[in-house]
């Protein structure tokens, strides 16, 4: 199960991957801008979750959110991974 400090961790790290992304000068394509909406999109879902594990606890995580923080998770690690690889 995922604690507070691990989503609000997640959160981060794709805030960290949008940052990284609007840092460069170059404009970018139309898909670029869908993913950024996208992964903007995600952040706002996890500040509504960390809004719900305040109020209710980590009981309001169940078997599909925690799938989808793990996915998350995956994808972090790739962008990463490919950030240290330049």
């Amino acid at each position: 199960m995922y604690s507070y400090g691990q989503v609000e961790a997640i959160k981060t790290n794709l805030e960290w991957i949008v940052n990284q992304a609007t840092l460069t000068h170059v404009t970018p394509s139309r898909t670029d801008q869908k993913a950024l909406f996208d992964l903007l999109e995600l952040i706002q879902s996890y500040e509504i979750l960390l809004d719900l594990i305040s109020e209710y606890g980590t009981d309001v995580i169940d078997t599909h959110i925690a799938e989808g923080l793990a996915m998350t998770e995956k994808l972090i690690a790739k962008v990463k991974n490919s950030a240290k690889a330049i």
